[in-house]
């Protein structure tokens, strides 16, 4: 165990765990979180910090690129979270949380050169092909229009193509029918704090308000 791990683990047990003990005792008796989060692996994101929340309350799911699977596709974590997420947790909203500077996204532009041809990410490359179609559609809406910031297009875009994918699965569909889950789409600006919230009606994302 590195010393920075070993610090860390010391302030938690001191500091956060002997401050919140009822907390832990209550999570003895299992978990009933509200919300299920599937978000990037990005070490910057963390979902549970930025929603000022506690053990407890957020089911994370993580992978490169907050992506969600169609139902179909083979099954995996990401599908694994989902269903018990919905079929056993009963969570009330899935947050998809996507950010700025993704390198996901900016991967999905990138060629590799010489110097980067020993790098092995066929495991990355392949995931990937799933957020295509969010590549597709930005370069076609940058086409014409250069000033446009086509990574922040294609990250939005990516957040897009997860809610429409979680449409694919039939329990979350029936939840959605039955009024007992909601889905939102969430951009998250690492470099100012600020939130967007992708709003249905006029499809597009739109600044989450901190005022009262």
């Amino acid at each position: 165990m590195k010393k920075r791990h070993l610090e860390g683990y010391k302030r938690f047990r001191k500091e956060y765990f002997k401050d919140n003990k009822k907390l832990f005792n209550d999570l003895i008796l299992g978990q009933k979180p509200h919300s299920m989060i599937i978000t990037c692996s990005d070490s910057r994101v963390a979902p549970v910090k930025i929603l000022s929340g506690v053990p407890g309350e957020f089911f994370i799911a993580r992978n490169i690129g907050n992506i969600v699977p169609p139902y179909e596709t083979t099954k995996g974590a990401t599908q694994s979270a989902i269903e018990y997420a919905i079929n056993v947790l009963h969570v009330e909203s899935i947050i998809i949380l996507g950010h700025s500077e993704c390198g996901a996204c900016k991967h999905l532009y990138h060629k590799k050169t010489e110097d980067e041809k020993h790098i092995e990410l066929s495991h990355v490359d392949e995931w990937l092909t799933l957020a295509y179609p969010a590549k597709h559609n930005a370069i076609l809406e940058c086409i014409n229009n250069p000033e446009k910031n086509r990574a922040e297009i294609t990250e939005k875009n990516n957040i897009q193509l997860s809610i429409q994918r979680l449409m694919t699965y039939p329990y979350v569909v029936e939840a959605l029918e039955n009024r007992t889950l909601e889905i939102h789409g969430w951009w998250y600006n690492i470099g100012t704090g600020d939130l967007e919230s992708y709003d249905y009606s006029d499809k597009v994302f739109k600044k989450i308000s901190i005022e009262e």
